[in-house]
């Protein structure tokens, strides 16, 4: 059995499938830990998984001005030097005798402390992040008619694009500490990619996209080692144990299922005003409400009206199948949650990948629009709350999908591929599309 650690930073709703992972991967008698921001804590020691810390709270981070600013869509930095540098150095001694290494895309700099361990290497996206020509970086799906010859070039650059961008901004302090603290040599101009003797560990690490591909199909020009494995939902369901306090329970049973509405993580300038929008929405709609203010505190000033619930915590798989609909950020997670409870919904995205999560529910039939935070207007959003009310196809396609996520194992085949990668031989042949 092998020592198995996962270095994650984000939000709770980023870690939900690594934590998946990482239960069954124990259940199967392997030895795993989590490293990852300290707001993953609680959710590893009720999962009674081990846990070490990485500096810097993400929620702060989130919250700070720089944070704001992201959320904002603007092209900053959330992440310093002197933070990498920190994360860095804790995480190489956290993974000292480490087999296999999990990643997210934004842990990617922990490929080379693999390099320094001698260990194994995989990479674990909720978005596509191997380059194609189906689609452009953070644009997906891949939209109708195909692109031609150009867009099709243009769509694989823009992965490049980004990879080298991040690269540079970070190749400094990174050069650095491979050379002046791992004893290892320097990488190219451009990085990882362009290694033409990797080690063989990390020749071609393979990338699991934990998404469906009912939900966003496997492009055709991906490599082998770009695997779409289905997503990871926890088999420990917390819905099992959860005991709904009974002033929820008498809002549910007071009249027609409600709305749900919650942004998770995200934290907008005016949560205030982004309250009132969605009370005013479900009133215009005729539709009862329930409104989650997560970590930017999403309520409205005043008295709400009876018809609008206020829910802290819940678990979304006890909760959205007894929901209408669903408005929420496009984070992949409650993406998943949604499609996984067979309720449609409407995104109102921040930033990164939720605008493309919005468009590919619009483009499976189960999602009748996509908004911005920023621009939203009750009487659009009201509209929304309508169609998926009243229009039937909706919740029938939602259904559909449910029945055929239901019938995959996405679990199953990450953790099958994780398992194969552990006594796999290394490949002798330098590959492409290395990350890091």
């Amino acid at each position: 059995m092998a020592l198995i650690q996962l270095i994650s930073v984000g939000s709770r709703g980023d870690l939900e499938p690594y934590l998946a992972l990482l239960l069954e991967l124990q259940r199967r008698g392997h030895t795993v830990k989590l490293i990852g921001s300290p707001n993953f804590a609680d959710a590893a020691r009720n999962a009674a998984i081990a846990f070490d810390p990485l500096p810097g709270d993400f929620r702060d981070l989130l919250g700070s001005p720089t944070g704001l600013e992201l959320l904002q869509g603007k092209p900053v930095r959330l992440v310093t030097d002197a933070l990498l540098l920190q994360w860095l150095t804790t995480a190489r001694e956290a993974i000292r005798g480490c087999d296999l290494l999990l990643v997210p895309p934004l842990a990617l700099w922990a490929y080379h402390l693999a390099e320094a361990e001698g260990c194994r290497f995989a990479v674990l996206s909720p978005i596509p992040v191997v380059a194609t020509a189906a689609f452009p970086f953070l644009k997906f799906p891949a939209g109708q008619p195909a692109p031609g010859r150009v867009q099709r070039r243009l769509n694989r650059l823009s992965y490049l694009a980004f990879r080298l961008l991040k690269w540079r901004q970070e190749s400094r302090l990174i050069q650095a500490f491979r050379s002046q603290q791992l004893g290892l040599p320097r990488l190219p101009w451009s990085g990882a990619a362009a290694r033409r003797d990797p080690p063989p560990l990390l020749t071609t690490p393979p990338i699991l996209h934990l998404f469906s591909r009912h939900v966003l199909e496997r492009p055709a020009d991906w490599p082998d080692h770009a695997l779409v494995t289905g997503y990871c939902f926890n088999p420990r369901s917390p819905a099992e144990s959860y005991s709904p306090p009974p002033d929820l329970q008498r809002f549910l049973e007071a009249g027609p299922s409600p709305f749900y509405a919650g942004f998770g993580s995200m934290i907008p300038r005016d949560p205030v005003g982004l309250a009132a929008v969605l009370v005013e929405a479900a009133r215009l709609a005729g539709q009862r409400l329930i409104l989650s203010p997560g970590w930017g505190r999403v309520v409205p000033s005043g008295d709400l009206p009876s018809t609008v619930y206020v829910l802290e915590e819940c678990p979304h798989d006890w909760l959205f199948p007894r929901l209408r609909g669903a408005v929420h950020h496009g984070g992949a997670g409650t993406t998943a949650a949604t499609l996984r409870s067979g309720i449609p919904s409407t995104v109102v995205a921040f930033f990164a990948d939720q605008p493309a999560w919005g468009r590919t529910l619009e483009q499976l039939g189960v999602s009748p629009g996509t908004h911005h935070h920023s621009t939203l207007k009750a009487p659009a959003l009201a509209e929304c709350l309508r169609t998926m009310a009243e229009i039937p196809s909706y919740r029938l396609r939602a259904e559909q999908l449910r029945d055929q996520l239901a019938a995959e194992n996405g679990l199953a085949t990450a953790v099958a591929a994780l398992e194969a990668l552990l006594v796999a031989a290394p490949c002798p042949d330098p590959g492409r599309d290395q990350q890091g």
